[in-house]
């Protein structure tokens, strides 16, 4: 069932921004790791990076659920997060393992700033 809304509910359309850029989020970390996985497949850093893709697909899921829930439209950025994100991982791969590593560590961390921030608000 949806969510109730009433007229210029800003507590919910803050909620909902946060959402629908989480979603954009975990949507572009994914495509991260399928890029660096395309270079990296047979090399030894591919099996840490599966686990961790593996990780971002369910916080993917979870988004992809409350957008759904909310009958949200996800944002419509996501075809420059789906090329971007794939070129990026496949960039950051194609310099070497310990790149790719350097790469999705600062993804990462941003990511964790990211929610701390929305934690406090």
């Amino acid at each position: 069932m949806p969510t109730k809304r009433f007229p210029h509910d800003k507590k919910q359309d803050s909620i909902e921004e946060m959402i629908r850029v989480n979603h954009a989020g975990e949507y572009g970390a994914r495509r991260i790791y399928q890029g660096q996985l395309s270079v990296l497949k047979g090399k030894k850093s591919e099996n840490i990076i599966r686990k961790m893709a593996e990780q971002e697909d369910v916080h993917l899921d979870e988004f992809s659920k409350m957008i759904s829930t909310r009958r949200m439209r996800p944002t419509l950025m996501l075809p420059v997060w789906h090329m971007g994100g794939y070129l990026l991982g496949a960039a950051s791969a194609l310099l070497g393992e310990k790149a790719a590593m350097a790469c999705t560590v600062a993804v990462e961390e941003v990511i964790d700033e990211h929610y701390a921030g929305q934690l406090e608000e």
